[in-house]
């Protein structure tokens, strides 16, 4: 078997459907699809045995809650074919998407490499197409810098052999497995828009969570890790800023106002030339309207 589909399912019984589908309906036939449940508490087991019994390339595998890392993983482990693909479930493929995929590694000798493919965006209604600029300076940064969910990546099983999703690391998991990958495996890019990446309020990333924590959590412990040397310093100071603005966001929303100003200090001095540094300068204003009234009332000051 050339291609496995692993796709990880908590509680989506609603999408999972046209997930499935998308894949069943692919022009290139040689693959088996492997959707791993973790955990869900609605109709996803019904949902996915009806497709296994329409189509025996579908496979079930259920598991305690262990988060997606570890469902993903568990998809690998079970997993036959020579290149492994990661669908989410709520995106879908384009029906040629694993034909083109196979034409563009025929051509490449069926390389040891991880397959980046482009992306639509899709709210259901209309699509949405990206640009992907080429990869350039280092595969690690390209990869941080133009973030690949896994439903647009795909990886040759020897690679999974040694690298697998750390389940110790959650928001940035996928980030963290392409950048180790690509320090020691070739990033090839296939830009075709052959992925429909879904936009919904179940993956917007919510002021009220913990995701800019869990990321900031997961950057450190990847930086913390010598497979990141290939990411340049600066792109490592810059996207710290970035997720610590997030949790000072994530604070202020919460009312929490000590803790959103020393966030937002630990963003700009992480970062001081950022380019979303008057940004966050902006905010520091608006949570503190006695320091914008003190920059209103300097202003004409400064100017003279």
């Amino acid at each position: 078997m050339l291609v496995s589909v692993v796709i990880p399912a908590y509680n989506r019984a609603a999408l999972l459907p046209e997930t499935l589908s998308s894949v069943r309906e692919q022009t290139f036939t040689d693959w088996e699809c492997i959707v791993v449940d973790d955990g869900s508490t609605d109709h996803t087991r019904e949902v996915v045995l009806a497709a296994c019994a329409e189509d025996r390339r579908v496979r079930y595998i259920h598991q305690e809650n262990a988060e997606r890392s570890a469902a993903r993983n568990t998809g690998i482990r079970h997993s036959r074919g020579e290149y492994i693909c990661f669908l989410d479930s709520d995106d879908r493929y384009t029906p040629r998407y694993l034909q083109r995929l196979t034409e563009f590694l025929f051509d490449r000798g069926f390389p040891e490499a991880l397959v980046i493919s482009g992306f639509q965006l899709w709210d259901g209604v209309r699509l949405r197409e990206i640009e992907l600029p080429p990869i350039g300076g280092t595969p690690a940064a390209w990869l941080f810098e133009h973030p690949v969910s896994p439903s647009r990546a795909c990886v040759h099983s020897e690679i999974t052999k040694r690298f697998r999703f750390r389940e110790d690391i959650r928001i940035v998991e996928d980030s963290v497995l392409w950048v180790s990958v690509a320090t020691m495996f070739p990033v090839l890019l296939l830009p075709e828009p052959l992925i429909w990446y879904r936009v919904h309020d179940g993956n917007s990333v919510d002021r009220s969570t913990r995701a800019a924590f869990d990321r900031h959590d997961g950057l450190l412990k990847f930086f913390a890790d010598p497979r990141s040397n290939d990411v340049p310093r600066a792109l490592r100071r810059d996207l710290l800023s970035d997720v610590r603005f997030r949790m000072a966001e994530s604070h202020a929303h919460q009312g929490q106002k000590g803790k959103a100003l020393c966030a937002i200090l630990w963003s700009i001095f992480s970062s001081p030339f950022h380019r979303h540094t008057k940004a966050k300068l902006f905010f520091i204003m608006e949570q503190f309207p006695g320091i914008l009234k003190m920059w209103r009332f300097l202003k004409p000051m400064r100017t003279e």
